[in-house]
């Protein structure tokens, strides 16, 4: 057998439930106590081991939530589904919350699939690249008329996420050592990142409908008629304010990075 075929079948038989016999009768024994299959079995369970230690050192909620042997059969179910192509272990974990939403076992369950969704985007937002926040005395020179253009870019670290009230407070419970027995619906989070520290705070409806539009790339005054179209009982007046609310506390949580009034 040519070393390439010996390496494949070595892989496979990493990667399988049980190795190939065809392998360990070409495996030379040890020279110890132990046979071929068990010195073989180091690289095998080590394996396994590994991979679900990457995925439990960026989701040490979900497998607290979840207990050792159930998150180690879920680390298994995600690496087989979706095997690594990163070189650097810490990308490994990035898709688990899209292979939950789907897999069969865990899809209908909104606090699990919360719960990852929540922790993956921390962990993006800590590992975004860093740019330049600017002050919102930036707009001091935009002309009344240009307002409407205004069009802002932001911090690669803002993020928005999707998660359970349940997975919310089973989150902030862990950083706090305090249990938490709160439950309820969907609740959506803006992530982002300030120095070294990552932040979080829920959205409320305007304010998530703004962020939307304004990451999306829409001008101001377009933000300005989509909340009058969402809140039709509401004065014109009321609403730019609000969106002038908004505006503010994103220059001041320092997640703007840009802003012009050129079209486009």
């Amino acid at each position: 057998m040519k070393l390439a075929e010996l390496q494949s079948l070595f892989q496979a038989s990493v990667l399988d439930a049980e190795p190939s016999p065809h392998l360990l009768a070409r495996l030379r024994p040890p020279g110890r106590a132990e046979s071929v299959a068990e010195t073989f079995a180091v690289y095998h369970d080590g394996f396994r081991l590994r991979m679900t230690e990457f995925l439990a050192n960026d989701y040490p909620v979900l497998r607290a939530a979840l207990g050792e042997l159930a998150f180690g059969a879920m680390a298994e179910a995600f690496w087989r589904a979706r095997p690594s192509t990163f070189r650097n272990a810490r990308w490994f974990g990035a898709s688990l919350p899209a292979f939950l939403r789907t897999a069969p076992h865990y899809c209908a369950d909104s606090f699990i699939c919360g719960v990852a969704a929540l922790e993956a985007a921390l962990a993006k937002s800590f590992d975004a690249e860093d740019a330049e926040e600017i002050p919102i005395s930036a707009l001091a020179a935009t002309r009344e008329e240009d307002w409407p253009q205004l069009r802002l870019g932001f911090h690669p670290s803002v993020v928005v996420v999707e998660t359970s009230q349940a997975a919310l407070a089973a989150y902030e419970a862990a950083q706090t050592g305090e249990a938490s027995l709160q439950s309820g619906g969907a609740v959506r989070l803006l992530v982002w990142r300030r120095d070294l520290d990552v932040n979080y705070r829920v959205l409320e409806g305007g304010e998530d409908m703004a962020l939307v539009a304004a990451f999306d790339g829409a001008p101001f005054g377009e933000i300005c008629s989509l909340l009058a179209f969402a809140n039709p009982q509401k004065p014109a007046e009321e609403l730019a304010m609000a969106a002038g609310n908004y505006l503010a506390r994103w220059f001041a949580d320092g997640m703007i990075v840009a802003a012009a009034t050129a079209p486009g």
